[in-house]
């Protein structure tokens, strides 16, 4: 027999023997780590009510709580509005199992295979569901490199209030991720979610989010910026009761969001966007609706120390709140300006019966060494702005807008007030395409092929409309 491969053998076995422990001790640290985290946010806390460390095995219960109770001192409501006995709690319970080969419910390869479930027992006097199922569980691996796959799954859950006439009705959520280099890949979906009242309902059909991120959850919670993509998806939504139970519906309504992080400067972009498809309802109706807003230039420092802030300031009375922001502010925010944040509105556009439009807009503080005097000298802002914007419609948009403002205008005249309906229209539409003219003339509109257009500059303190000067109503010094 081959000597050194039977001693190759025996330290083979013994690592795998041993690994177990070690890779049970950093499931302790890591769990400790995400107790103290929760609890430096000002209105969560958790604590650890057991925790059972095994050579293969681990097994924990967490008890995590909102703090309402300190919300409530802090914003000097009367205890008898709004009563709270004790502040909500749920009980986590984890199951890990140490690799690199795991057993349990299954057997396998990886660092740790976990599961977390919530049995939210607590909570079935006001909601329902499956008796044999938790209300949240999460089960997972974390890969032998560090890759994390898992998937989670809340049932289908429903509540009932007849006193007040309230329904809800959800059929669940499953989720799953898997990791992708760096990065972990989480897609989710929701068959229906449906609300109703007295007079009031809301019907929600295939919501569905897909999520990439560079991060951990516990980031995440806490609020800190890591980079992320995420697309939210709601296929359709009826809301009903709103004006004398009318019902508005939407389809394809997407919230994206874009986070990306520069190492080297320490600052983030993040874009935000809103997209609807189309919109009915009574004397209502719009399509291809999107506002995207980008914040770029942003100052991680800064983010953490506003987030820090905000935590914070949930538990100071709402009447130190200003001084204590002012407080931050002289702190942090040159911190920020000296990174030349941009706020850019990079889409904006809608359909509608009366025509279409498009807009953007970007904005940038440059130049900025030192805070002003005083934080509402508004020509200090001015000086060390830079903006450009452009909007542009077609000739049936234009025309409305133009027939809106001649019809405000007409209104404010005394004549309008022995003149019937169909006369103020009459008046409105003739004189409509005076009011466009007037604004080309003028510089304030440009007319192109297919609409109008107007771009508008601020450099320097100064600002131009399609190339045409105009004055600002202060002067910058």
């Amino acid at each position: 027999m081959n000597k050194p491969l039977l001693a190759g053998a025996g330290v083979t076995l013994v690592a795998l023997g041993v690994a177990p422990y070690f890779i049970g001790s950093s499931v302790h640290e890591n769990v400790n780590a995400a107790v103290n985290e929760m609890n430096e946010q000002a209105v969560y806390s958790a604590e650890v009510l057991s925790y059972d460390k095994g050579w293969f095995s681990t097994t924990a219960e967490i008890k995590l709580a909102v703090d309402f109770q300190a919300l409530v001192n802090a914003q000097n409501v009367d205890a008898a509005e709004m009563p709270i006995e004790e502040n909500p709690s749920v009980t986590a319970t984890l199951v890990a199992h140490h690799g690199p080969v795991y057993f349990g419910d299954g057997v396998g390869l990886g660092r740790v295979h976990y599961t977390v479930f919530i049995d939210g027992d607590k909570l079935r006097e006001y909601v329902q569901w499956d008796a044999q199922q938790p209300i949240y569980r999460n089960e997972g691996v974390v890969g032998l490199f560090g890759g994390l796959s898992y998937a989670d799954v809340i049932p289908a859950l429903s509540a009932t209030n007849e006193e007040e006439g309230f329904t809800l009705l959800f059929s669940g959520y499953k989720g799953e991720a898997a990791p992708d280099g760096n990065q972990t890949l989480y897609t989710s979906f929701g068959e229906s979610l449906s609300i109703n009242a007295d007079e009031f309902s809301m019907k929600l059909s295939n919501l569905s989010m897909d999520v990439s991120y560079d991060g951990n959850m516990v980031e995440a919670f806490k609020g800190d910026l890591f980079e992320s993509k995420v697309k939210a998806l709601i296929e359709n939504m009826e809301v009903t009761g709103l004006e004398a139970g009318e019902t508005v519906k939407l389809e394809n309504i997407a919230l994206v969001t874009d986070t990306e992080i520069d190492e080297d400067s320490n600052t983030a972009n993040v874009y935000v966007e809103y997209a609807i498809d189309k919109v009915t309802g009574p004397d209502l109706e719009a399509s291809d609706m999107v506002l995207g807003v980008a914040l770029n230039n942003l100052d991680v420092d800064f983010i953490k120390a506003y987030q820090d802030f905000s935590n914070t300031s949930l538990l100071v009375p709402s009447e130190e709140v200003p001084a204590k922001m002012m407080e931050f502010i002289e702190a942090n925010l040159l911190t920020q300006l000296k990174a030349e944040p941009e706020l850019n509105i990079t889409k904006l556009k809608a359909t509608l019966p009366e025509g279409s439009f498009n807009a953007y807009a970007n904005t940038k503080l440059v130049g900025i060494d030192a805070l002003p005097g005083t934080m509402e000298d508004v020509a200090y802002w001015v000086t060390h702005l830079l903006a450009d914007a452009q909007v542009t419609a077609d000739k049936a948009f234009a025309q409305s807008v133009a027939s809106g403002y001649m019809m405000g205008q007409l209104m404010a005249t005394p004549q309008a007030q022995n003149m019937s309906a169909e006369e103020l229209e009459a008046a409105v539409e003739q004189q409509t395409p005076m009011i466009l003219s007037t604004f080309a003339q003028q510089g304030l509109i440009k007319e192109t092929e297919n609409g109008y257009e107007t771009k508008l500059v601020l450099k320097d303190g100064k600002a131009s409309v399609n190339g045409t000067p105009i004055p600002l109503p202060f002067a910058p010094q």
